[in-house]
């Protein structure tokens, strides 16, 4: 109705315009052409100076209504003779001025020179009033007003017989898509009325919801088999890390083991957190992208038609509920590659245990050890692979107090240190390889540095190098540094890194704070 209104007004208002350009030319027209022939028949009265013959010739515009004052002005302006109409008001003649026509004050005025034999000896003003074309604009109001309200009648007549074929499909349509939102049941179909654009539109809705049933019911099984696999999963890696607890209380010979043991134990919950994660991942869904289309929809409970033919979001909107189709289809895809790439990792790390629990070694007891003798050691264990690659080893030992400690955690930490300082001295190809362990004591707090002038880290892996998985080595694994740094964690310490970037070698430090590693003799 608003844009039938809209159309038969802008009809009207350019009919009456035109209407009313067209009557006020017409009467430009017609007073020039009177003005013509009144200045051609007083021309001659000017001239000698008649102002009777130039009255009568005046007098002869009482036959056009239209004409309501005239005057003739003498060669130099002044006024010489004036006409008014039988009942209009005496009106004043108006100063002289050049040849032309305007409409001003309700009148069409009309300045016209009066010329004898080519030269000009007068000057003819007309006026005209405007009454006819406002009677004839208050006629044509009524037509236009009659016309206008007989369409506007014949439209609301029509537009309420066309709207139920319109519309009651598209609310039908709306309301099932309220119902899918929020009762989740993609088992409902529309039912189709007719076959055209809104039949074809309920088609692909209905095809929408069968396609995302058919996903979600493969969603649903993905999810019940993913958490009976991580379930499964779970179990193993909890039994894998019994068996590495109760390996590392009764046998073993290498501290160096039973150190890795420990390590893979922390990876071990890494994975089993990863294996949350995934399952949490898995049970979201971008199915909740529906409801928005529904919001869409019932913003426009009164002008859904418009809305999906003409608005551009609701153009969108098949368009969308294909792409969310596609986009199911594609999560449950990543879902299930997350999960076999997590079954892979967790059986690389039962092929780990299995090679270390035959060096196992009880572990978790405390001992007071003399931190220098643990440098040491560990320097000892890693001293033929030093040797063999040419690296000067250079102590820096200051006297510490001995601390309370888990022997082995310290010893895998330093050793795991100075295998990456001897392979970044090895890499840099220099000949003066040269690697510094310093031990000190300050602020209450132990520090152990391990100190080489190899290929040294770029600013930007400073931030990464302790996170899981990440090496910059082609035969590394990633989890060493990062399970020192648990390590050291644990012990209420921390390892940390300084590099002034490449070529310039690296600094890991141990620290430990003596005040929770006081010695005990229990």
């Amino acid at each position: 109705m608003l844009t039938s209104s809209i159309v038969l007004l802008l009809a009207c208002a350019a009919f009456l315009a035109y209407d009313t350009l067209s009557f006020r030319h017409k009467l430009v027209q017609s007073v020039s052409v009177l003005a013509q022939v009144i200045a051609n028949s007083s021309s001659a009265a000017i001239d000698f100076n008649d102002p009777k013959v130039a009255g009568e010739t005046l007098a002869a515009l009482h036959a056009d209504n239209n004409i309501i004052s005239a005057c003739l002005y003498s060669r130099d302006g002044h006024v010489f003779v004036v006409y008014n109409r039988d009942g209009a008001p005496a009106a004043s003649p108006p100063i002289v001025r050049r040849a032309g026509q305007e409409f001003t004050g309700g009148q069409l005025r009309v300045f016209l020179p009066i010329k004898q034999q080519g030269e000009v000896v007068g000057t003819l003003f007309v006026a005209a009033d405007l009454k006819e074309i406002s009677s004839r604009l208050i006629r044509y109001l009524g037509i236009v007003g009659s016309v206008l309200l007989a369409s506007l009648l014949l439209a609301l007549a029509l537009s309420s017989v066309l709207q139920r074929l319109v519309s009651d499909p598209i609310l039908h349509l709306a309301q099932v898509s309220r119902t899918v939102a929020l009762e989740k049941n993609y088992s409902l179909r529309a039912t189709k009325q007719s076959n055209d654009e809104l039949g074809q539109l309920v088609d692909g809705f209905n095809e929408m919801l069968a396609e995302i049933q058919t996903r979600d019911t493969a969603l649903q099984t993905a999810r019940d088999d993913l958490e009976k696999r991580v379930e499964e999963r779970t179990r193993e890696l909890e039994a894998i890390h019994n068996q590495l607890l109760e390996a590392s209380r009764q046998a073993g010979m290498s501290e160096i083991a039973v150190n890795v043991l420990h390590n893979v134990g922390n990876v071990l919950n890494s994975v089993n957190v990863s294996t949350g994660m995934i399952i949490q991942n898995a049970k979201k869904s971008k199915i909740s992208n529906l409801a928005r289309v529904v919001v869409l929809l019932k913003e426009h409970p009164h002008d859904l038609g418009e809305f999906i033919t003409l608005d551009s979001r609701g153009k969108n909107i098949p368009a969308h509920l294909a792409q969310l189709s596609e986009h199911l289809m594609a999560e449950q895809k990543i879902n299930l590659r997350e999960l076999e790439e997590l079954r892979s990792n967790v059986e690389h790390i039962k092929e780990i245990v299995a090679m270390q629990q035959n060096y196992a070694k009880f572990g978790g007891v405390k001992e007071v050890m003399n931190i220098v003798s643990l440098v040491e050691h560990s320097l000892l264990i890693d001293q033929g692979a030093l040797n063999r690659n040419g690296v000067e080893v250079i102590r820096e030992f200051e006297d510490v107090p001995p601390l309370n400690v888990e022997k082995h955690k310290i010893v895998q930490i330093l050793v795991n240190l100075l295998h990456n300082a001897k392979h970044a001295c090895e890499d840099s190809e220099r000949l003066d390889k040269r690697l510094t362990v310093r031990v000190a004591y300050a602020d209450g707090k132990v520090r152990i540095s391990v100190i080489d002038n190899g290929v040294g880290i770029p600013a930007e892996n400073l931030t990464r190098v302790f996170n899981h998985g990440f090496t910059t080595r082609k035969d590394g694994h990633g989890f060493g540094l990062h399970s020192g740094a648990l390590s050291a964690k644990e012990m209420d310490g921390s390892l940390t890194v300084q590099s002034d970037g490449p070529g310039q070698g690296a600094t890991f430090t141990l620290e430990l704070p003596l005040p929770a590693l006081e010695d005990s003799h229990e």
